[in-house]
């Protein structure tokens, strides 16, 4: 275990912002195989115990030689004991969450990664790799939203998750002018089996992104207000219907931020303007990373677990983490 050092300033945030360009520009880094747990202060536990979201354990991912990473999209399945993520070069990433006595997230077991396939069975590539969103229709079928070339696969029902795409690729109305970088980040299904989509969005300040609710029949658009400097990247829909967004924060002097809020179902509808209810600060004393998957899952014993995924885009100046919280009833 190690001790992770989660407070970034100055010239220290500089270079390692630095890095992260380099890096991402020169391709995959290496690096361990190892799920290493995140030691949390003991000053601080105390305070992420308090609050909607009460942290249960967070792990440093593996990378498997450099081939794990990017990761942007996140299902959780057999209450919480496996699950199943996208990345943005195209590959499917599995594993199995390790809890120690308490129910805390102590490590990942059966870390493995494969291509995503694209419509001909071959590794899906180019432009059209980039996965940024997984969820799953009740049905079992597995839905993966997709930018840069914007659109909306659908694949069907596997245990290890998507891998040919079936039918027709769906891009919601306007969907297919976003900006190639700033597209479908965030894809979930409602608990009508209506799916809901958000873009990322330009970096232009305003808190206003586009949102859509519907499938192949059709889709009603609505307007989802993210804070101040904040873009949403992704969403998860808990068991009573509402949704959590994740949203996410950077700039070259503010570094990277995080935070997760809840959106009441009975908010989501045509023409509407939307804005979540704050729940959970992703910064220090939590691990900071680029979050951009989020996931819920609900135990035998009525008890509520949401994930939390980072995307290192493949830089050594950026970590990835999955953190695991307890939702208060």
């Amino acid at each position: 275990m190690k001790t992770i050092n989660m407070f970034r300033s100055g010239p220290g945030l500089v270079l390692s912002l630095l890095l992260l360009v380099l890096t991402t520009a020169c391709g995959p880094a290496s690096g361990g195989e190892r799920t290493v747990p995140v030691v949390i202060p003991p000053e601080a536990q105390a305070e992420l115990a308090r609050g909607p979201l009460v942290f249960r354990g967070a792990v440093e991912v593996g990378s498997l030689g450099g081939r794990v990473g990017g990761l942007s999209g996140l299902v959780v399945l057999d209450e919480g004991a496996r699950f199943v993520a996208v990345s943005d070069v195209g590959r499917v990433v599995t594993g199995r969450p390790a809890y120690d006595a308490e129910r805390r997230l102590v490590g990942i077991d059966d870390l493995a990664v494969r291509p995503l396939a694209d419509a001909d069975g071959r590794p899906v590539e180019g432009r059209r790799r980039d996965a940024e969103a997984l969820t799953r229709l009740p049905d079992g079928r597995w839905v993966v939203g997709f930018e840069r070339a914007h659109r909306i696969e659908t694949y069907p029902p596997a245990p290890d998750g998507p891998g040919r795409p079936a039918g027709t690729a769906m891009v919601p109305p306007g969907a297919d002018g976003l900006p190639a970088n700033s597209g479908l980040e965030t894809v979930t299904v409602l608990s009508d089996g209506r799916l809901l989509a958000l873009a990322e969005g330009p970096d232009n300040g305003r808190p206003e992104r586009d949102g859509w609710i519907g499938g192949p029949d059709g889709w009603a658009r609505f307007t989802y207000l993210a804070a101040p400097g904040y873009r949403p990247t992704d969403a998860t829909v808990l068991p009573g219907g509402d949704v959590l967004v994740l949203e996410r924060y950077f700039s070259l002097f503010g570094g990277l931020a995080g935070r997760v809020v809840r959106v009441p179902a009975a908010a989501l509808a045509e023409g509407a303007r939307v804005s979540g209810t704050l729940l959970r600060e992703l910064t220090p004393p939590l691990p900071v990373s680029n979050y951009e998957g989020i996931a819920t899952v609900r135990t035998a014993d009525g008890e509520t677990l949401v994930f939390v995924l980072g995307d290192d885009n493949f830089s050594n100046a950026i970590t990835t983490y999955l953190i695991v919280f307890a939702l208060r009833p």
